[in-house]
């Protein structure tokens, strides 16, 4: 049996020292998470952040650079994606709207400090980047699927 490799971009947008997220349903819970999901072809990663950030919260951004890059495996339906975080900025005031057909509860600017259960492949991400503003990191994570069907997470140096 294959891998099934999914590619995908998201956008870690700042306005007035907060980030924009978006609280999102799944399976094993739900969790604060970047805007963000699978390109469609012919798409750069800059034209998939712009359109994920667009749909799921109804901000309109200028992507920035690129943060960093992530991979993570799930062995247990031998999926993998490979994923590009990019700075973006909103390029109005508008205020965020969740997109409730993707199971999206809510969107807003919010303080990372405040923020609980921040999904953990995104929290990783905030860790390495939110203080110092490096660039240019990579993530790569194995996922488990528990038998009480919750996801555990084990991160590579």
């Amino acid at each position: 049996m294959s891998w099934t490799t999914l590619t995908g971009a998201g956008g870690i947008v700042v306005q007035n020292g907060q980030l924009l997220m978006i609280r999102q349903r799944r399976q094993y819970g739900a969790f604060w998470e970047f805007p963000s999901g699978y390109y469609d072809a012919g798409e750069s990663f800059e034209q998939t952040t712009a359109r994920e950030v667009l749909e799921e919260t109804g901000i309109d951004v200028e992507v920035g650079e690129l943060v960093c890059t992530m991979v993570w495996e799930r062995e247990h339906d031998m999926r993998r994606n490979v994923l590009a975080y990019f700075l973006a900025t909103p390029l109005d005031d508008t205020e965020p709207q969740p997109q409730v057909e993707e199971d999206i509860d809510a969107a807003a600017f919010v303080a990372p400090e405040e923020v609980t259960e921040i999904h953990p492949l995104h929290a990783v991400i905030l860790e390495r980047w939110w203080e110092s503003r490096r660039t240019g990191f990579h993530v790569f994570a194995d996922v488990t699927v528990n038998t009480n069907g919750t996801q555990s997470y084990s991160f590579r140096p």
